[in-house]
């Protein structure tokens, strides 16, 4: 699922360009703390397919596949990207300060059928997640802990 989006440095540091045309929209997460969390989100109408890059810092991306409930689990840096197909849910947590993470989206976004999973009812996830950090130094929105 890995993809590569390329990136082109020099002295003055580095240009990364975005083909849209095949994208409905760009995202961009600017997360000020460590341990931010965000997810585990999806859409059912129209499903979405993510592009999703580190800009800056570090995050530890979580898919969750909503057809077979297979967790995967992936430490990306700066430069990383990875590529999401539409049968799953998204989340991430930052490692570090100031992470920056992008999105490309394919499929409008759709308040109505927008959906979120609360991430410590999948053990797995919640066993990944607290192995890195406590849930008390997590940053998450009131509707990323409520699954709404």
């Amino acid at each position: 699922m890995k993809n590569n989006i390329p990136v082109f440095t020099d002295v003055r540091g580095e240009f990364i360009p975005y083909d849209l045309k095949d994208w409905d929209q760009m995202n961009i997460s600017i997360n000020e703390a460590r341990y931010t969390f965000r997810g585990l989100h999806y859409q059912i109408n129209p499903r979405q397919t993510k592009l999703v890059k580190v800009i800056q810092g570090k995050v530890l991306d979580i898919i969750y596949d909503l057809n077979s409930a297979n967790v995967e689990i992936y430490e990306l840096d700066k430069n990383n990207d990875l590529f999401i197909t539409d049968n799953y849910a998204h989340g991430f947590l930052t490692l570090e300060p100031n992470t920056i993470f992008t999105y490309l989206v394919k499929g409008k976004y759709n308040p109505k059928d927008e959906h979120s999973i609360v991430w410590d009812t999948i053990p797995e996830i919640k066993s990944i997640i607290e192995s890195y950090t406590t849930v008390d130094k997590l940053t998450i929105s009131e509707k990323d802990k409520l699954g709404k």
